[in-house]
């Protein structure tokens, strides 16, 4: 019969076929009948409901087909229950076709969310709250705080601090560092300290305390590392903080436990900067010095006195020697006959052409 039916389909009617074959408990013949007539959603309904028809590579080959959204979810459903070992060959071809929260919730509902785990790294660059929470949850439950770490750096679409109260009282070390950098991030500096504080992690709490840029916080470490006698983490926080802890604070800490050697090099860094500043102060604020004018006016003075005796003494030659000079010539030749009266011997103490011109009538 099923070779009948693989030889002769395509000569039969398909659809009393089918039904001919379904009432004969025909599932792989029927499965095939699907597949050919282009019917890739009753072929893969037919291998979830009749397991005795699946074939994996049919089976891939039919649901990446399908029309309908919802035969996808069944097929997970399926596989999680029947194959969970082919799951992620199942969720790998699917990747475009699936609503990936969607997908979590169902694995969730079926505990089957570590078989899918490479499923959830290679959709995480969606950066959906639901996935990233899932792999999340499976970094802390394999206990791989590097990856953890690293999925929360580069995918904060999730509950931080509910992450952070999950993760502070674990047994290990690293996932309470862990919490107390989720609580930096989300500027929450005094519950990171107190973190790092009962983890004997000083440099953390340190460098929290000066990213916080809060004076009360600062302060408040530098007299807890007072109280526990550190008095190397008492000098970096004075060297981290400085700009954060005031000078009389320091001095008296120092002073009354005996620190002295310890808060010199904050002392003089301070007095170093503070001299800068008020020899700036003072050069911005010094009076200006007057400019002596007296010279330059003088100068000024003299240029200009020299100038007017040059101009009077130009005038003085021009006007009166031009006339002289010229009336004298003709005086000097006496048959000269000038016309008009010019040329004329001058008339003493007059000019000469208009003298002539007396002359002449």
């Amino acid at each position: 019969m099923a070779l009948l039916v693989i030889w002769f389909w395509s000569r039969c009617n398909v659809v009393k076929l089918l039904r001919a074959c379904e009432k004969a408990l025909l599932w792989n013949e029927t499965v095939f009948l699907y597949k050919e007539d282009g019917q890739h959603d009753a072929a893969v309904k037919t291998m979830v409901e009749h397991s005795v028809a699946f074939s994996q590579d049919l089976f891939l080959d039919c649901v990446v087909k399908v029309r309908n959204p919802e035969v996808h979810y069944r097929a997970i459903t399926f596989y999680v229950k029947q194959h969970p070992i082919q799951l992620a060959r199942l969720l790998q071809v699917l990747v475009p076709f699936l609503d990936h929260s969607r997908v979590v919730h169902l694995l969730r509902k079926n505990d089957a969310l570590p078989l899918a785990v490479e499923y959830l790294k290679s959709v995480q660059k969606e950066n959906l709250t639901a996935v990233n929470e899932a792999l999340n949850e499976h970094f802390i439950t394999e206990e791989d705080y590097e990856s953890l770490r690293s999925s929360i750096d580069d995918y904060d679409n999730f509950d931080q601090i509910y992450l952070a109260q999950k993760v502070e009282r674990h047994e290990l070390l690293e996932f309470r560092r862990i919490a107390a950098y989720i609580y930096k991030k989300n500027k929450r500096y005094a519950q990171s300290v107190q973190l790092s504080k009962e983890d004997r992690m000083y440099k953390d709490a340190i460098n929290t305390a000066a990213e916080s840029l809060d004076v009360e916080i600062s302060e408040e470490l530098l007299r807890f590392f007072v109280s526990v006698h550190d008095k190397a983490c008492f000098a970096a926080t004075l060297f981290t903080c400085y700009d954060l802890i005031k000078p009389d604070v320091a001095i008296e800490l120092a002073w009354r436990n005996g620190y002295t050697d310890y808060v010199m090099p904050y002392i003089i860094q301070y007095t170093r900067l503070l001299h800068d500043k008020v020899k700036a102060i003072d050069e911005r604020t010094a009076p200006k010095k007057e400019i002596d004018h007296s010279a330059e006016a003088a100068a000024a003075a003299v240029a200009m006195g020299g100038g007017m005796m040059g101009l009077g003494g130009n005038l003085m030659i021009g006007d009166v020697g031009g006339y002289g000079g010229y009336d004298a010539g003709y005086a000097a030749d006496p048959y000269a006959q000038p016309q008009y009266g010019y040329g004329a011997p001058a008339a003493p103490g007059g000019y000469g052409g208009y003298g002539g011109a007396q002359g002449y009538y």
